[in-house]
């Protein structure tokens, strides 16, 4: 009997450790089966109609990711062309696809080119989320063909580079989170910028753009940095105007002209949370005076102890009524700093 007991004991206790072995084994292999490593690139996003509009409309909605707008060779068969890059990971992908995913809408016959792509709302967002590893979405455009630029991404990037020669139209860039970069290289431009950002920085670079008639820049920034990196050397072609509006940000100006042709100007008003030394290029660090990094520009000395002052940057051609166009641009920081340097300047 007592041998009995002892068996019965046994069994119970080598079943037990048989469960506690075998169900996290199970259970892991069970995972195991259906975790994956998705790489996809879907180039099925085209636009190639018989015939041309003076300028083409193209619209980028995303929700998640990169969006790059590059241009290519006239001779491609396409005005537009969409590539989604986008790598995820993890328990439940295995054998899927990124559309089962995300939602992706392409309109390709209405007088407006869309691209929309977005998690489907029926998924649980957190989760699907942390099985993302890369989204890029790239954008590459016919170089002889003029387009209106709109994009709008939630959490992601943009990055806009025109190079030499081609001709762009309006361009608006609009992110949640995240940050934007226009890149303009001997191109030209027809119309306007604008760059609104929620929470991250823009970057401007134009090198010898040219301008066929009054451009306006406009960008908002609830909080980040401006850097604006102008360098010219060719006549503008006309005058550019704009406003930035930081509300808590930093801007930095970099400006280079060769031509005495070319002037700027440019205002900045006094926030309500200015330091008593803004905007900052106006003075050495611990003392008050000039910055070699203003020479060149003549300002304006608006009593910097006062409450609401303006600032007014003035290249010393400009001034002197000796040039044949030039940049006015405002920034009004709400709190921040300003900051300019002067790479060279005629």
């Amino acid at each position: 009997m007592a041998n009995k007991n002892i068996l019965v004991v046994f069994l119970i206790a080598f079943l037990g450790i048989s469960l506690i072995v075998t169900i996290p084994i199970f259970t892991l292999s069970s995972q195991l089966s259906t975790y994956d490593v998705m790489d996809e690139t879907d180039d099925s996003f085209i636009y190639a109609p018989s015939n041309s509009s003076p300028i083409e409309k193209l619209n980028i909605y995303a929700e998640r990711g990169d969006v790059e707008i590059k241009y290519v060779s006239p001779l491609v068969n396409y005005f537009a062309k969409i590539i989604v890059i986008i790598a995820m990971s993890g328990e439940g992908i295995a054998g899927k696809s990124y559309l089962d995913y995300f939602s992706v809408d392409w309109e390709n016959t209405s007088t407006i080119t869309t691209f929309s792509m977005e998690l489907k709302s029926e998924l649980e967002q957190m989760e699907v989320l942390s099985l993302i590893k890369n989204i890029i979405i790239i954008a590459y455009l016919r170089a002889d063909i003029v387009f209106d630029i709109t994009v709008t991404v939630i959490e992601g990037n943009i990055d806009l580079n025109v190079p030499f020669g081609v001709i762009i139209n309006n361009i608006k860039l609009n992110i949640n989170t995240g940050n934007i970069f226009y890149d303009f290289n001997y191109c030209i431009i027809e119309g306007n910028i604008t760059g609104i950002v929620n929470e991250g920085n823009i970057g401007l670079k134009t090198y010898n753009a040219k301008y066929t008639q009054k451009s306006n820049w406009n960008f908002t920034l609830d909080a980040g940095d401006l850097t604006i990196n102008i360098s010219q050397n060719r006549d503008l072609g006309a005058n550019i105007s704009g406003t930035a509006k930081i509300n808590e940000g930093n801007v930095l100006v970099l400006y280079e002209d060769n031509s005495p042709n070319i002037g700027a100007r440019f205002e900045i008003p006094f926030g309500n949370h200015t330091d008593i030394d803004f905007p900052q290029c106006l003075y050495y660090p611990g003392a008050t005076g000039w910055c070699s990094n203003v020479v060149g520009f003549h300002y304006n000395d608006p009593g910097l102890d006062l409450d609401l002052g303006t600032v007014i940057l003035t290249s010393l051609d400009l001034l002197e009524n000796r040039v044949k166009n030039y940049y006015d641009l405002r920034f009004e920081i709400f709190q921040g700093s300003f900051t300019m340097d002067l790479t060279n300047i005629n």
